[in-house]
């Protein structure tokens, strides 16, 4: 058995004494001030023990901590009061990440994630052990999936009772790299949702320099001197919007700024990996990341394009699994494949995954826009109508029939939400579309469909419409992410719903699997073969700014 890196020991000494010290610390004022039990000197003593308390804790929790590798599973025992053994078969491990924050990599250690499908957390952690270590458990679980492969169904599993580092690993291709340009253009077509609360959340520690950058900027546009909130009343309208207006961008660009931090953070270094039967990742500036995806875990293959993207011609792809999507940090770096590219190098990347042309999308009936087009266009109407009930019974309210303005911009967006929503069905694969603001191609095999589900509303009902959704084993159809083909014909949803039971029985009988090592082999292949005749002092094919789909 083996035990973590002695560090670990250090740093979990170090957090016990401060937690267990503070409680004691705590604890002691309490019961010498508002309690008065006990006489001041206890909080001198109180800290003490409880600081020794929680390094003792800590040094029994290290000892107490083992792992190994043996007979094709990881056993880790760990617990100080309540042991527990576990014994994890390597198959069922997903993923095995790899975590290295800024103290990590100061003293060479990572910390090892082991994942399986259909856990609803991580099933074994590591912390922390020495980086070799970690790189050798990751290929270890890598090569026992190669291994049970080849041999399946013969008896009898080689032990290993440490991680065998002698292992021959097969060859590393690198399919992707995010080039410096192109880490500069995703962190300005991209958006992160945090990145307003971020900005929010500092206003109030600087409040003093944001209200003399809005006081400088409103000045400089003709407006007032000073900006304060107790001012604004005083103002006039056109001095009133002005100042809305530049604190608005103000904040805007704040946020996107903030976001494009962010995305330079997360996706610093960026690149991907074809390792045997794995996709192996590798991202982060500050929090490194590197994980493996299976390809027989593969369940859904998804190119997404925002709006930003779609108008350079770029795109983004990502993989999910079973149960569960690769790597830590958010959920959109989590899965992601390739970050940003242009869009005939990811569509070959996704082609070459799924072994299936991406297809032409086949588009949804006419009424399902006329629903779109209702349905938005209820919300200004709704509005229009609330402010009209509170000008008539409550008091006035100037200008009550301003969202009636917005109605063009929701039949517009009705219009684009039936534009960009379609659906496919190949041999053997089920393509799906939708989304406006960022745009959703989800692309899934039939053998990996769990339970097709068609969805009838009172309101499809009215209409004759359906939506079809091919349900797999991944962790964005619990969050939602499904391939669902929207507001089809009720009978052409029928069709398709038996057409996707019939498939998905077929692939089965066949044992249909996808050859996604051949695809992927030859879109390497194909991207190599220009070196022959380049130059020596021609740019790399594998970066992403120059590689040719």
């Amino acid at each position: 058995m083996n035990r973590l890196h002695p560090i670990s020991a250090v740093g979990s000494v170090v957090t016990n004494v401060v937690r267990f010290g503070s409680i004691g610390f705590f604890a002691g004022m309490m019961l010498t001030g508002p309690l008065d039990v006990l006489p001041l000197g206890a909080v001198f003593v109180l800290a003490p023990v409880g600081a020794l308390v929680g390094a003792a804790y800590a040094v029994a929790r290290y000892y107490r901590f083992t792992y190994a590798l043996a007979g094709g599973t990881l056993s880790v025992d760990s617990g100080v009061f309540d042991r527990q053994e576990r014994e994890i078969p390597l198959g069922r491990i997903q993923n095995v990440d790899i975590e290295r924050g800024p103290v990590q990599r100061l003293f060479g250690l990572a910390v090892v994630k082991f994942e399986t499908a259909g856990g609803s957390a991580t099933e074994a952690v590591l912390n922390a052990v020495d980086v070799d270590e970690a790189r050798a458990l990751q290929s270890a679980v890598a090569q026992y999936r190669r291994e049970d492969d080849e041999t399946e169904g013969d008896e009898g599993e080689p032990a290993h009772d440490t991680v065998t580092r002698e292992a021959a690993e097969p060859e590393q291709r690198r399919l992707y790299e995010l080039s410096t340009r192109d880490l500069l253009t995703l962190a300005l077509v991209s958006f992160r949702p945090a990145a307003p609360a971020v900005v929010l959340f500092g206003v109030p520690f600087a409040q003093e320099y944001a209200l003399r950058l809005l006081s400088a900027t409103v000045e400089a546009l003709g407006g007032p001197s000073t900006v304060s909130l107790s001012g604004l009343p005083t103002y006039s309208t056109g001095e009133a919007l002005l100042t809305v207006g530049v604190a608005a961008a103000l904040f805007a660009l704040a946020a996107w700024l903030l976001s494009a931090a962010f995305t330079i953070t997360e996706y610093h270094g960026f690149h991907l990996d074809y390792v045997g039967d794995d996709l192996r990742y590798e991202r982060g500036l500050i929090q490194q990341y590197s994980g493996s995806i299976p390809l027989e875990k593969v369940q859904t293959v998804t190119v997404r394009e925002n709006l930003l993207m779609r108008q350079v011609g770029y795109a983004a792809l990502a993989v999910e699994t079973a149960g569960y999507a690769p790597g830590s940090g958010s959920q959109d770096a989590s899965n992601t494949a390739i970050p940003l590219d242009d869009r005939e190098t990811v569509l070959a990347v996704a082609e070459a995954l799924t072994d299936a042309d991406v297809p032409a999308m086949e588009r949804l009936p006419d009424r399902s826009r006329r629903r779109y087009v209702v349905r938005y266009s209820l919300l200004p109407l709704v509005a229009t109508g609330l402010l009209l009930s509170v000008d008539t019974l409550v008091q006035t309210v100037p200008y009550w029939y301003a969202p009636l303005a917005l109605v063009p911009v929701t039949v517009l967006a009705g219009h684009l939400s039936w534009k960009h929503r379609g659906f496919a069905l190949l041999e053997h694969l089920f393509a799906t579309r939708s989304g406006v603001l960022v745009r959703s191609t989800r692309l899934v095999p039939y053998y990996r469909v769990q339970t097709v589900i068609d969805t009838r509303t009172i309101f499809q009902r009215r209409r004759s419409l359906a939506s079809v959704t091919a349900d797999t084993a991944s962790t964005a159809s619990l969050l939602g992410g499904d391939a669902t083909a929207y507001d089809l014909d009720d009978q052409r949803a029928r069709t398709v719903h038996e057409t996707l039971r019939e498939r998905l029985m077929a692939d089965l009988r066949a044992g249909e699997r996808g050859d996604r090592r051949q695809g992927l082999t030859a879109l390497l292949d194909e991207a190599d073969a220009p070196d022959e005749g380049a130059d020596a002092g021609a740019p790399e094919p594998t970066e992403s700014s120059t590689r040719e789909p």
